[in-house]
């Protein structure tokens, strides 16, 4: 299934639209917000708000996106694009079906009713999918933020897997438990938003955690633990 881009002007525009209702819904332990990369209590009352989880999320979209193409803001000429008509140029002229064009051959008749056919149903769980450039990098920026949170520190249960996330500036409700992996205790966190695809494995070590990101289903119904990785880091389905 293919992604839609992710950019970070679509989670600033979503950041934005919460700034007002995450105003009331602060406790007064938490009434100074905490700054983008700071760290807060794994406690449930204390974790970040939504708004600050989507700043975290734009500012590494931020970091990750790419220079404008131009700064004049200009529409590219359509006589440049593939299937474009140059400018100046008259309009094609749509004739009936059948007519011969000025050579004598009949053009084949085009769909253009914008209707796809049905794609087939797939079978299984939902599979890992690739990571577009900005989100690989993004996925990057947050695996480096969670190894180095958890740097040093033992991660043998998993409530301190999650507690460590938690810490970082991820919504436990973002946070989910999967099965050990050969004994380690192992999360994902689910950051998927408005067509994003990033998700982000996180096993528990003896001296800190593997993170490693991944691209789960565009469609946010399916949850991020019922995605099948590659054979890498995934663990035995039986």
């Amino acid at each position: 299934m293919p992604s839609m881009r992710f950019t970070a002007s679509v989670v600033l525009a979503a950041a934005g639209s919460l700034a007002l209702t995450a105003c009331g819904t602060q406790t007064a332990s938490s009434t100074s917000s905490a700054s983008v990369g700071s760290h807060v209590s794994a406690s449930p009352d204390r974790q970040p708000t939504e708004k600050q989880f989507l700043d975290l999320l734009n500012e590494f979209a931020r970091q990750c996106s790419p220079d404008a193409p131009g700064r004049s803001g200009a529409a590219p000429d359509p006589g440049t694009q593939p299937g474009g008509i140059p400018s100046g140029a008259a309009p094609r002229t749509d004739k009936p079906a059948g007519t011969p064009d000025a050579n004598g051959d009949i053009p084949v008749p085009v769909d253009e009713s914008g209707e796809t056919p049905d794609k087939p149903m797939r079978s299984g769980p939902p599979q890992e999918v690739e990571l577009g450039g900005i989100e690989k990098c993004a996925g990057a920026k947050h695996a480096e933020r969670l190894t180095t949170a958890a740097a040093g520190k033992p991660h043998t249960a998993y409530s301190a897997l999650e507690q460590t996330i938690a810490a970082a500036g991820y919504r436990t409700d973002r946070i989910h438990k999967m099965p050990d992996l050969g004994g380690d205790p192992r999360a994902r966190v689910d950051l998927r938003f408005m067509g994003s695809v990033l998700a982000v494995d996180v096993i528990g070590t003896g001296t800190g955690v593997i993170a490693e990101p991944f691209g789960a289903s565009e469609d946010e119904s399916v949850s991020v633990t019922e995605v099948r990785r590659k054979p890498n880091l995934d663990a035995p389905s039986s």
